[in-house]
């Protein structure tokens, strides 16, 4: 029954922390106003407000994990009593419970439900879903009835007692009636008449104000309906006057384990823009040029590519592509006669595109090309005699404050990443299968949402590149049919500006898009673990809340 509850609070940090670090339940949206825990298939939002506020809400458990889940709860808080007593069990519902409180004084409710079996230990994966959202009201009869006009019936079709405890609904889920001043169970906190929000599965919304008044509405949110529209997986980071970030979808679907807003997602080509920093690096430093020549840096290798660094970096080098975009369908084919798990550095892909013919003439016109990128990651290590992926993470990810992205190997990903996922007939396979094993020079690392607003912030003050360098990247030196292009960076003008320097990637399972808009510096990235979604994510997101503002 219930989607999202939505209930407010005036120690907003304080119950952020004790939901996210104490209890470690995942965050999937917030702003500098609120915050919102998934909780199995519901969601529970915490929105900040002037006054302190009392709530009593439950959730649902599995019924053989009762004894699990009260030993993971007592590990992290102290669990309430009533007469000498930590748990109960209510015959009329068939279920144990146990109770706890946060920060604000909520009383918490674990209602472990008989009927539902779960196999393993108790995580917060193992929460089924909101269960009970108390209304206290000194309307009971008059907001009872409103509910009931919902065809959400009074359990026992007893009627609505302003006395009692009314419990409305069915099954595992009920909104619980009551008057002010009334008792908890296992507390000694009275019930208090406070606003919230409940958002039912099938969209229809009850809210209830300060007074206790009832209102009933659909909510509008134009992203949050998009993203529900082509089924997003994934999170979306907007970062302007204030900070607002969504998480959708499942980062592992056989466990159902969701997408949080700290998800390390994968993104493909994305990641070019730090090969062409690294290379912009070691030109400031003097150990590389911009006219060096391929042929010349990496003579054994590619002894006929007569193509420079700037023409790598501009893909306008026109030397063969092991996989040309513009031609190639299905990158996932490519590894039918070269495994993907013997993709484990640049070198490995030389095979496939040094001894074929040039597309064209050096310089002759833009055409995107991933193995200039891996040519790039060969001179990198060449210059500076390290693996590329430990040349990123020292000189950029570690400067920019990147501490959750790497180039992590698909079958050693750590913990908090998302795996990517392909639809095939309606039924959904990982991406293992689909992308070398460890990303390099041409794509494949992973990164947070937050940790794209620290590189943008990073790349844009100076910290990974002089002033002079990052303005010599982000003029645009080639353009093809997708737009402007810098090193490693595409650039949207409109009129005479510059709209925004953005990066995206696209593989089997991922698809991402990030940009910086110089107008006023915000910062958008949009990261799913999907083939699709993040381009048209990120076009609403720009419409609504760039674009107007």
């Amino acid at each position: 029954m219930f989607k999202k509850v939505t209930l407010y609070t005036n120690q907003l940090e304080d119950m952020k922390g004790f939901y996210e670090y104490q209890l470690g339940f995942r965050i999937v949206e917030e702003d500098d106003t609120s915050f919102t825990l998934s909780i199995g298939e519901s969601q529970l939002v915490f929105r900040e407000s002037e006054r302190a506020a009392v709530y009593h809400y439950a959730l649902n458990i599995p019924g053989n994990q009762f004894t699990l889940a009260k030993w993971w709860a007592s590990e992290r808080v102290t669990l309430n009593r009533q007469e000498g007593m930590d748990e109960v069990f209510y015959a009329n519902f068939d279920a144990d419970a146990f109770y706890f409180q946060d920060p604000a004084g909520n009383i918490v409710e674990f209602i472990a439900r008989r009927s539902v079996d779960r196999m393993g230990n108790f995580t917060v994966d193992s929460l089924l879903d909101i269960s009970e959202v108390s209304i206290t009201t000194p309307y009971v009869e008059e907001v009872g009835e409103r509910i009931e006009e919902m065809d959400i019936p009074v359990r026992g079709n007893k009627g609505i007692d302003a006395k009692s405890l009314n419990f409305l609904g069915s099954g595992h889920a009920y909104i619980i009636l009551v008057a002010p001043k009334r008792t908890w169970y296992f507390s000694k906190q009275k019930s208090e008449t406070h606003p919230l929000a409940i958002e039912l599965t099938d969209g229809r919304q009850i809210t209830i104000t300060e007074e206790g008044r009832f209102q009933q509405e659909k909510p509008a949110n134009p992203i949050m309906d998009r993203m529900e529209e082509v089924g997003f997986s994934g999170v979306a980071y907007l970062q302007k006057k204030e900070t607002w970030t969504a998480a959708r979808g499942f980062a592992n679907r056989a466990d159902e384990r969701p997408n949080a807003v700290d998800t390390r997602f994968g993104i493909a080509s994305g990641s070019k823009l730090f090969t062409a920093i690294a290379v912009c690096q070691l030109v400031e430093r003097g150990e590389l040029a911009l006219d060096d020549k391929l042929s010349e840096l990496l003579p054994k290798t590619f002894p006929n590519f007569e193509v420079t660094v700037h023409q790598l970096l501009t893909h306008t080098s026109g030397i063969p592509d092991y996989f040309d975009e513009q031609v190639m369908d299905d990158f996932e084919d490519l590894w039918k006669q070269h495994p993907m798990y013997l993709m484990q550095a640049a070198s490995d892909f030389i095979p496939l595109f040094k001894d074929q013919p040039p597309m064209f003439e050096p310089g002759e016109r833009f055409h995107y090309n991933n193995a200039g990128f891996i040519a790039l990651g060969l001179i990198i290590e060449r210059v500076t005699g390290k693996e590329f992926a430990d040349v990123v993470e020292e000189r950029i990810f570690a400067p920019a404050k990147m501490q959750n992205s790497g180039y992590f190997r698909l079958d050693r990903l750590p913990g908090q990443t998302a795996l990517g996922y392909i639809e095939e007939d309606g039924v959904w396979r990982t991406n293992q299968y689909a992308v070398p094993i460890r990303g390099g020079a041409d794509g494949g690392a992973y990164v947070t949402a937050d940790d794209m607003a620290n590189f943008w912030r990073s790349l844009m003050d100076g910290t990974l590149l002089a002033k002079e360098m990052v303005d010599k990247m982000l003029q645009i030196h080639a353009s093809g049919e997708d737009g402007a292009y810098g090193y490693g960076i595409w650039i949207q003008q409109r009129k005479d500006d510059i709209l925004k320097y953005h990066v995206m990637g696209y593989d089997p399972g991922v698809s991402f898009h990030s940009a910086f808009y110089p107008a006023d510096g915000s910062m958008l990235t949009v990261l799913s673990n999907k083939g699709t979604g993040a381009h048209e994510i990120t076009g609403i997101i720009e419409e609504l809340r760039i674009e107007k503002e």
